[in-house]
């Protein structure tokens, strides 16, 4: 197990003890691995500690690592989205409505539109303009001591 310290209480901010804790820092490319996961939102592990870092990308970057990958692994639920990923990334870009667990040292891309669609049928007319990348990595069953 891990140590890894931090100085906040608690990672979502409620001010509890909670085993999910979220940290900003840019990843370097030396610690990207061979596969990635593409979601449609961060999804957290409530099952052990965790610690997710986090740092938003371009869409540029995003078609960079995607492309740079191995395995992609995708949890995208809505067609459209794929669709649009596909071109974007000119890969195929599969529909998958699965439920993702968090694995350590997993390497995510999230993937999520930038504002709400007024109606579901809109999703059809999304732009890369529409969408913002979140590039995320995933520390599971971690021991995390608090210092000052």
């Amino acid at each position: 197990m891990s140590k890894i310290y931090l100085d906040s209480v608690c990672g979502c901010g409620c001010g509890c003890s909670c085993p999910i804790w979220i940290a900003k820092y840019p990843l370097k490319e030396e610690s990207i691995v061979e596969k990635i996961v593409l979601l449609n939102a961060l999804v957290p592990n409530s099952t052990e500690p965790t610690i997710i870092i986090s740092t938003p990308i371009t869409a540029e970057e995003a078609k960079i690592l995607v492309n740079r990958a191995n395995i992609i692994t995708s949890y995208i639920g809505h067609e459209a989205t794929a669709k649009l990923l596909t071109e974007l990334f000119e890969r195929e870009i599969s529909v998958n409505r699965g439920m993702y667990t968090p694995q350590n040292r997993d390497l995510a891309l999230i993937i999520r539109l930038r504002k709400r669609l007024e109606k579901p049928e809109d999703v059809k007319n999304v732009t890369i303009n529409d969408i913002e990348f979140l590039l995320v990595r995933y520390y599971t069953n971690v021991n995390v001591v608090e210092h000052k």
